[in-house]
């Protein structure tokens, strides 16, 4: 981010409809912002997305919660929107090294996601982000987590071995640049020489 530019994070929140992507899209672009980074899901009949946005340093909070609630009041479905702008000091990237992926699985049961989140809370564990799923009775967490705060990975691993067992859980901890060369899927390109 230049000093002539501050960033935003935005969330919306609306029952879904066809539509919204483009209105916030629309509305952001006419204030000259520049969306880097954004996610979106559908549950249960609502729409979310979040979303960081860069906008010259002229534009005000006010001017972008201005320009989103005229959206709102165009909208057929109510818009619940949360603006915030990025504290410099609280940006903290995750150094690679320490960057990993805990996947937890096991029989769906109430207090599953508290259960891990508080494991991963009483060994330092920063949560980067969380998913979760349920596929044939089968509950499956699948979190990006932080370990930079933990004395050590080894007494992690044996942790999590351990409380894997205690609750019946299969845990896998695996380096980040190990999981995504591992499950991602490139697919070829040919050469237009071909």
């Amino acid at each position: 981010m230049s000093s002539s530019t501050v960033e935003y994070i935005i969330s919306i929140t609306s029952r879904d409809r066809i539509g919204i992507v483009y209105e916030i899209s629309s509305a952001l672009a006419a204030l000259q912002g520049n969306i880097a980074d954004s996610r979106q899901s559908v549950m249960c009949g609502y729409y979310t997305m979040i979303l960081r946005a860069s906008f010259p340093a002229k534009v005000s909070q006010s001017d972008i919660e201005g320009k989103l609630a005229e959206v709102n009041a165009n909208s057929d479905t109510a818009l619940n929107i949360l603006v915030n702008q990025v504290d410099d000091n609280l940006l903290n990237t995750v150094d690679p090294q320490n960057d990993y992926v805990l996947t937890a699985s096991g029989a769906d049961q109430e207090g599953f996601v508290a259960r891990v989140s508080g494991f991963c809370m009483e060994h330092c564990i920063n949560i980067l982000d969380l998913s979760t799923t349920i596929s044939d009775g089968e509950f499956i967490m699948m979190l990006e987590i932080d370990l930079s705060r933990c004395a050590s990975i080894r007494e992690v691993r044996q942790a999590l071995a351990d409380f894997g067992r205690e609750y019946d859980l299969k845990v896998v901890l695996q380096h980040n640049d190990i999981f995504k060369a591992v499950n991602e899927i490139s697919l070829p390109i040919r050469s237009s020489r071909e």
